[in-house]
């Protein structure tokens, strides 16, 4: 019998095969180790910020091809110039090459850091604009956050000890491209012709396949709470708010319903012409102010001006949301969160329209997520910040800056708008006002990473601002007063929202994630001379500030407004707040006769909560499982609704 010829030979042994294969793949070896090794840090931080924020695991899978990719691309696209002989040939070369996936891994931890402390405070990732505020501001002198000089320090050891581990792997990584990319080296992937066909064809669809992966996610990130929750993805965000699915369709109809409410509203009214003030304190909480019965003398000016009858306030006034941008916006549109858009109505423009001057004097650099856009470049002065030349742009010297490019009253009425930083975190805090301590504030590794502050600093802190902050609209009342526009005007004073003190433990601090009183509880006070009758003032948003001045002036309310104006008794008996995070929280204020109800429901665990404001204003007892099911079930209905509208 013949032997059957077969063609396969089996290697009987397999074990030398494989250190073959090793040993030709050398030169490849620690570009490998390399990359993999980029990758499991990667996977080790996504997991870990997973696990800690409680977000969905699915996030790792969305993650690692982000960073991956990031990683391949940072490593090969500058390996690219290797087919220059020129550039091969200096020494250089090699050191400059293994620089660029260096920075780009050095750059990618930092933004682990950062986002996994900006989670812990804020409940929201960073983005650039964020990061390009903080260094503009340490170029200025400044700090938009009070870091530890250890946090400096050991940022800058851990970025030199990762770009020097680069520089030392760049021989052995510049080995491995030259071994990768150049057809002379037998592990080329352009090694032949039928090799590089087949190498063009793979890395096409690889490259087709990721951008695709990029696109769906870019197209998807806006409308996606795991998505927006992704290091990578929200840093190249210009917001971090999450929308649902119709919200464009929702914004083009806010767009047109906008423009219309404005082109539409009458001109020849006949009305008091009053200058209009609004002073917006930062983070300024009620209950940190002698007005709202605070034992520590934090806002004598203020205090004077109630003694006096000049001033009256809202016994309890909330903010739209627990951060800056819709609680500004908030007030100057008449509009919860969802409906603040750019083509917005605003106070400002509706006086404008009537013949004001309009002034925007603030304290702070408020292109921080489109904010000054959103503004419009109609006023007759625009003044932040940005465009001291004397100060750090969260010194409240800024607006004494400000008010000198200001011209003395003449024939036309005046609106302002005037921010103030010294209560927020990084507000710049003057020595004369330094009078509870101790006081320091600098933010360690436990503070960044932890949220572990030392609460009596904290709140000392805190104090000074606010006594600074008094001392400010003292100042504020004096400049209006020389050049001729505090006679005859109408003046509001409020915060855009609270500040999380640690009253609910380390994570309590600060703002933006979270809707407990002390972060949306402000105060809302009106100085008006005149014996005019405000009928509301018990109970108001945000939202009520716009109508209540135009009604004051004797002008009719926009009806694309949603406040309601203080001047009538009629207000109303819900609101609506929410948070702008990735994972949000909603809630529902309902006032009765006899109590102030608060309903609140976050995504994260689908959590319900239920207090009675009246009886627990600190919010200590969740009646969510004893309160009768009719009154659960109206607040849950008016949350639906606050959330649908």
């Amino acid at each position: 019998m013949e032997a059957k010829d077969d063609s396969t030979t089996i290697n009987p042994h397999p074990s030398r095969g494989l250190r073959s294969f090793w040993r030709r793949t050398a030169p490849l070896h620690a570009l490998s180790f390399l990359l993999i090794a980029e990758t499991v840090v990667s996977l080790a931080f996504i997991t870990y910020f997973s696990r800690s924020f409680k977000i969905s695991r699915v996030l790792i899978l969305i993650h690692l091809p982000l960073a991956t990719g990031l990683f391949v691309v940072s490593a090969v696209a500058p390996a690219l110039l290797l087919y220059r002989r020129q550039i091969r040939a200096r020494k250089s070369s090699r050191y400059l090459l293994a620089l660029v996936p260096g920075f780009t891994f050095t750059s990618l931890v930092f933004v682990y850091v950062v986002d996994f402390a900006s989670y812990r405070w804020m409940g929201s990732n960073v983005n650039y604009k964020l990061v390009r505020l903080f260094f503009f501001e340490l170029l200025s002198g400044g700090e938009l956050v009070s870091l530890s000089r250890w946090i400096y320090i050991s940022t800058a050891a851990l970025a030199t000890l990762l770009v020097a581990a680069y520089l030392v792997l760049a021989p052995t990584i510049f080995k491995g491209l030259e071994a990768l990319l150049l057809p002379e080296h037998d592990n080329s992937l352009f090694r032949n012709r039928r090799r590089r066909v087949k190498s063009f064809a793979v890395i096409g669809l690889l490259l087709l396949g990721y951008g695709v992966y990029l696109y769906a996610l870019w197209r998807r990130t806006a409308y996606s709470e795991l998505l927006s929750s992704d290091p990578i993805l929200s840093f190249v965000r210009s917001t971090t708010a999450v929308f649902d699915e119709n919200y464009p369709a929702f914004w083009n109809k806010l767009k047109e319903e906008e423009l219309r409410c404005r082109a539409s509203y009458p001109r020849g009214q006949q009305f008091e012409k009053k200058n209009v003030v609004i002073i917006i304190v930062d983070s300024l909480r009620a209950d940190h102010t002698q007005a709202y019965g605070y034992y520590r003398p934090t806002t004598p000016f203020i205090e004077s001006l109630l003694d006096a009858g000049r001033l009256r306030k809202v016994e309890l006034a909330t903010s739209t949301c627990p951060e800056s941008n819709c609680g500004i916006l908030s007030t100057l549109s008449s509009k919860t969160s969802k409906r603040l858009i750019l083509e917005d109505f605003k106070i400002h423009d509706l006086l404008r329209d009537l013949g004001y001057k309009t002034y925007f004097i603030l304290s702070g650099a408020h292109d921080w997520h489109g904010l000054r856009e959103i503004y419009g470049h109609e006023m007759t002065l625009y003044f932040d910040g940005n465009n001291s030349t004397r100060y750090a742009s969260a010194d409240d010297r800024v607006i004494s800056e400000g008010f000198e490019r200001v011209p003395n009253y003449g024939d036309a009425p005046a609106f302002f708008y005037i921010h103030l930083m010294s209560v927020h975190i990084v507000g710049i805090k003057q020595d004369a006002y330094r009078v509870y301590q101790p006081s320091a504030v600098t933010n360690d590794w436990n503070a960044m990473l932890r949220a572990e502050f030392d609460q009596v600093s904290a709140n000392n802190n805190y104090d000074n601002g606010v006594t600074q902050a008094d001392a400010t609209i003292k100042e504020i009342f004096a400049a209006l007063d020389q050049k001729g526009y505090l006679h005859n005007s109408v003046v509001l004073i409020l915060a855009d929202h609270g500040e999380g003190l640690g009253e609910r433990g380390k994570s309590s601090y600060g703002h933006t994630n979270s809707l407990y009183q002390e972060f949306i509880r402000i105060p809302l006070m009106i100085y008006d001379e005149s014996p005019t009758r405000y009928a509301n003032l018990k109970f108001a948003t945000q939202i009520d500030v716009a109508p209540t001045i135009v009604d004051r002036l004797g002008l009719a309310i926009p009806p694309c407004w949603q406040g309601s104006s203080l001047l009538n008794s009629n207000g109303k008996g819900f609101t609506f707040h929410s948070t702008t995070t990735p994972k949000p929280c909603f809630a529902v204020l309902y006032r009765t006769d006899a109590a102030i109800y608060k309903y609140i429901y976050c995504s994260i665990g689908k959590k319900e909560e239920l207090y009675d404001l009246t009886t627990d204003p600190n919010e200590q007892l969740n009646l969510i499982d004893t309160a009768e099911p009719s009154l659960v079930q109206r607040m849950r209905a008016e949350l639906e609704r606050g959330r649908s509208d």
